[in-house]
C-alpha cells in the first residue's frame, strides 16, 4: 500500500476523494510529499484541483482534515469553509457579511469532479458566500455554517443547478447536518436542476443501506 501511495500525487487525490478512505494511508501519503520531498499537484490534470480540493468535494472529511494538519491548503474562501476553518472564514468576511479580499485563486466547479456542468462562477457576492455555505454543509462543519448563516448567507441560495446545502448533506449522508439545516430554516421542497428532486427524493435515490442515511430519511419522511 505504501509503496502505491508515493508513486504520485493522483493516488492521494484518490484516496483523499473516496468517502470512505483509509485515513491512515492518507496520512502516510500527506507525510512524503511534504516531508519527503514531493509536491502536492492536482488531484486531476484536467481539473487542475488539489487532493484536499477533491476530498471536499467528495465530503471526504477524515482525508482533508489529515491534508490540512499536514498544511496542504491552497487559501480560498470556500475551502476554509469544506474543511472547518472558521477562524480562517472571519479573516475573508467581516461582521456585515462583506468579503474583505479575494475568494481566493480556485472557485469550485463541481464539473471538474464528474458532475454535470453548471454555469460558470460568477463575480456576485451573494454567490460566492452561497458556495462556502454549501461546500460547508456538505462536509458537516456545523461551526462553518452556522458562522456563514449568522453573518447573513442566505441557507437556500443555489450556487450550482439549484442544488442547495440540504440537498448535499442528504446525498453525503449527514444526518447532523441535515438536522441542524432544517432547524436553521433551510427549505426542504426545493428541486434541483439536475435530478428535478426535493431532498427527501435525494434522501431516497442515495440510501446504501447505512444507518446514516436511514437517519436522513427520517428526518425527512414528513418534509
Amino acid at each position: 500500500m505504501v509503496t502505491q501511495l508515493v508513486s504520485g500525487n493522483s493516488v492521494l487525490g484518490s484516496l483523499a476523494s473516496n468517502p470512505g478512505e483509509d485515513v491512515r494511508a492518507t496520512a502516510v501519503a500527506a507525510t512524503w510529499l511534504s516531508v519527503g520531498g514531493g509536491t502536492i499537484g492536482p488531484a486531476r490534470a484536467d481539473a487542475g484541483i488539489t487532493p484536499l480540493e477533491s476530498a471536499a468535494f467528495h465530503s471526504s472529511t477524515e482525508a482533508a482534515d489529515v491534508l490540512v494538519a499536514h498544511g496542504l491548503h491552497r487559501p480560498s474562501l470556500w475551502l476554509a469553509a469544506a474543511t472547518g476553518q472558521t477562524a480562517e472564514l472571519a479573516s475573508w468576511i467581516d461582521r456585515y457579511g462583506a468579503l474583505t479580499r479575494p475568494a481566493g485563486p480556485y472557485r469550485p466547479d463541481f464539473a471538474d469532479v464528474g458532475r454535470p456542468a453548471g454555469r460558470p462562477p460568477g463575480d456576485d457576492e451573494a454567490e460566492i458566500l452561497s458556495e462556502a455555505l454549501v461546500l460547508a454543509a456538505a462536509n458537516n462543519r456545523i461551526e462553518a455554517v452556522d458562522f456563514l448563516l449568522d453573518v447573513g448567507v442566505d441557507i437556500d441560495f443555489r450556487p450550482y443547478c439549484n442544488t442547495t446545502g440540504l440537498h448535499l448533506a442528504v446525498q453525503f449522508h449527514r444526518p447532523e447536518m441535515v438536522e441542524h439545516l432544517l432547524a436553521r430554516g433551510a427549505d426542504p421542497t426545493i428541486e434541483d436542476d439536475n435530478h428535478n428532486s426535493t431532498t427527501k427524493g435525494w434522501a431516497e435515490a442515495s440510501d446504501d443501506g447505512s444507518d446514516a442515511a436511514a437517519r436522513v430519511r427520517t428526518l425527512l419522511s414528513s418534509r
